[in-house]
């Protein structure tokens, strides 16, 4: 059960994965609308097309979700506004569910936090993706939900998708030929901190002897702040916005860069990062818990907004090619050993197995 699906949707990838991977059927149910994405001839995919107001609920609606939710074994809940309703919804009907929590609190809104909160209790198990995503959760949260009924799930990401991939920029960008390109992919959005680096490829422009040049991918409501900030800082030229892009173009950017950032204040995994390191670029990350949880060893890091710090590691990578080439050797080897879709999959498939029969 999801609010949407289309492409690079998580709750899609885990679908298709469990059903390719392991001897479980899954189907998707979207509360208002879905799209297209990699795998969907595997599925099932139904729509309760829910009215377009704050509640985003009606009679109509309720009644065939749990008409539908009944035919199942079990439902996974994703996405805060209707997993808040299919946990409830399942519970009245008597079918088993899984809740996945992914991401931390940071970016919830008060309403979806008590929405969640509240019902998680309802769930058979809650699968946070990260340790930092259960240690997110406020007191009155762990309280009323036992320890024993979270998981650790984390993301997985698509290792044979990302080495049939060739090198590419997006459409259109073309950095200088002796540029040291430097690859984001994200929402633009302030749980992301481009602003941070954008400010830190203007610094590392001040100091090297060979333009450093930026190309995010992904869209979002701080776009034409960046934009303007690149302006205000006079590197327009070295800025390059993407827009939305497919996830093999992503892929093939972070094979195509020079090094990865992902300067984020908060994350519950981040699976650009994954897909980065999947592709043997060498990553520069912030210093949150979540990264040092999930990534320690496979990055350089920085403190969280430290323009300086986040330059430094840049240039560490612009400047030392052997550590370039050792940080992308140890991200791969540490995706091939935890965070593979197919690994991701059999372990909710076992998961599964654990609350039905």
């Amino acid at each position: 059960m999801v609010n949407a699906v289309g492409e690079g949707s998580i709750p899609a990838e885990i679908a298709t994965a469990v059903t390719r991977h392991t001897d479980h059927t899954v189907d998707i149910l979207t509360w208002f609308d879905s799209g297209q994405f990699a795998g969907e001839e595997l599925l099932d995919v139904r729509s309760l097309d829910a009215p377009d107001t704050a509640l985003g609920v009606d009679l109509a609606t309720y009644c065939r979700a749990a008409d539908i939710l009944s035919e199942y074994d079990l439902v996974q809940a994703h996405h805060n506004h209707s997993a808040a309703f299919a946990k409830a919804i399942a519970r009245r009907v008597g079918v088993p569910t899984v809740s996945r929590e992914g991401n931390t609190r940071d970016g919830f809104t008060r309403k979806g936090r008590i929405a969640n909160g509240v019902t998680n209790p309802l769930a058979s198990r809650v699968v946070c993706i990260s340790e930092s995503v259960y240690q997110s959760f406020t007191r009155w949260e762990r309280a009323i939900l036992p320890k024993r009924r979270v998981r650790r799930i984390p993301n997985g990401v698509h290792l044979d998708r990302i080495a049939e991939t060739a090198p590419a920029l997006p459409d259109g960008i073309a950095p200088a030929d002796n540029a040291f390109v430097v690859g984001n992919a994200a929402m633009l959005h302030e749980q992301k901190a481009q602003d941070t680096l954008i400010r830190a490829i203007a610094e590392l422009n001040k100091r090297a002897d060979r333009p450093v040049e930026l190309v995010i991918c992904g869209g979002g409501p701080e776009r034409s702040r960046l934009e303007l900030l690149a302006e205000t800082l006079g590197i327009t030229s070295r800025i390059h916005f993407a827009g939305l892009v497919e996830r093999r173009a992503v892929y093939a950017m972070a094979k195509a860069v020079d090094a990865f950032a992902m300067p984020s204040r908060w994350e519950g995994f981040c699976s650009a990062v994954a897909e980065a390191l999947a592709a043997e670029t060498a990553t520069v990350l912030s210093d949150i818990e979540t990264f040092r949880e999930l990534y320690d060893g496979a990055a350089l890091y920085h403190e969280v907004d430290n323009v300086d710090g986040l330059t430094d590691c840049l240039e560490t990578l612009l400047s030392d090619k052997s550590r370039r080439e050792a940080l992308a050797r140890a991200g791969r080897s540490l995706v091939e050993e935890k965070y593979t879709i197919k690994t991701v999959a059999q372990q909710y498939g076992t998961l599964y197995d654990d609350i039905v029969e």
